[in-house]
């Protein structure tokens, strides 16, 4: 049924070409968890984006009710809603990173500036793995 990396997992004609070849899964696992990670993230942040709206939707409804059943001669409900509002969209775009605002890009810069503040290093662009390779050795 699966393979002792994956014991659920079926294996398929590819996968065993794949180990003849002297390429296995795992050399790209690495990369293959921190995209699954991230993924995770970004479906974590657009559940509590979904939750609030859900909240804030409950919350317009109950005060639109709430004017409508009291005697007054105006309408106050939209003011709640508004400012209400503004935490929402002001959330999306701490959550979702909306025009690149605390997206994922400056969440990672962030976390090489610190690592390298870190490490004693002074904070700037750092070079990426792959960008390594490329590199001219050391003489």
């Amino acid at each position: 049924m699966g393979d002792a990396r994956h014991p659920r997992r079926t294996v398929t004609a590819h996968d065993q070409a794949e180990e003849r070849n002297g390429m296995t899964p795992s050399n790209d696992e690495e990369a293959w968890r921190r995209a699954r990670d991230e993924a995770r993230r970004w479906v974590r942040r657009k559940r509590i984006l979904f939750t609030m709206l859900g909240v804030y939707a409950a919350l317009s409804v109950m005060w639109l009710f709430i004017d409508l059943a009291d005697d007054s001669s105006g309408f106050w409900f939209y003011w709640p809603m508004l400012g209400t509002g503004i935490g929402v969209a002001i959330t999306a775009v701490v959550l979702l990173g909306v025009g690149g605002v605390f997206g994922v890009d400056w969440e990672q810069r962030e976390i090489d500036r610190y690592m390298a503040h870190g490490a004693g290093q002074r904070p700037g662009p750092l070079v990426r793995d792959n960008d390594v390779a490329d590199m001219p050795p050391d003489s």
